[in-house]
């Protein structure tokens, strides 16, 4: 975030790619270095008109989730046809993901596309069982929380094994470590995710 690197930088990946889980972690370190930033998740945006957004006016850095969502909703791309403008002034830096490379999404503005590639532009791939305890374990420990062995091998036994559905468990577990001042072990889990539906 600091120095004079890309302006526009694009995260795609299928489900469970860790999206989501690296433009947070991403955000949350631009905020720690004080850097002006809003984050919005476009599946948010697409239920709010788009002419009254103004969210990226007074910041250094914008970061969008699920910037695909808004794709045929004409008059969402136009603005962001106009945030990528700006980026290109040297006025604001774009993080963004997606599920797909920008050539494949079905815009309804072409312009839009071209520009989505302008920038740099990362596949994530989906990670494996092993990638996924190791980052749910980093997490955990950015989050002050150490999980045993045998408590992540519990969760990727029991649940979803995708990064995204374990680390929606994670920041449950991490609410309930927290209320009721526990480490996270096997029980709590249990108790946690009954509790939650899940």
């Amino acid at each position: 975030m600091a120095g004079n690197g890309e302006s526009q930088l694009g995260l795609y990946g299928e489900r469970g790619s860790g999206k989501t889980h690296l433009l947070n972690a991403t955000a949350r370190h631009a905020r720690d270095q004080g850097v002006r930033m809003q984050v919005y998740d476009a599946l948010e945006l697409v239920g709010f008109d788009a002419e009254s957004f103004d969210g990226y006016e007074d910041c250094a850095l914008l970061a969008v989730d699920n910037l695909d969502a808004l794709a045929g909703h004409a008059d969402w791309e136009a603005v962001f046809y106009r945030v990528i403008n700006r980026c290109r002034t040297g006025g604001l830096r774009l993080l963004y993901s997606l599920s797909t490379r920008p050539s494949r999404l079905d815009l309804a503005l072409d312009d839009l596309r071209s520009r989505l590639q302008w920038g740099l532009m990362l596949e994530l791939p989906r990670h494996d069982e092993d990638s996924v305890r190791d980052i749910l374990a980093r997490r955990a420990r950015l989050l002050g929380l150490e999980l045993s062995p045998e408590v992540l091998s519990y969760l990727l036994t029991h649940h979803a094994r995708g990064l995204d559905a374990q680390m929606a468990i994670l920041h449950r577990l991490d609410g309930a470590s927290l209320s009721r001042q526990q480490r996270i072990t096997i029980p709590l889990i249990k108790q946690t995710l009954a509790e939650t539906g899940c």
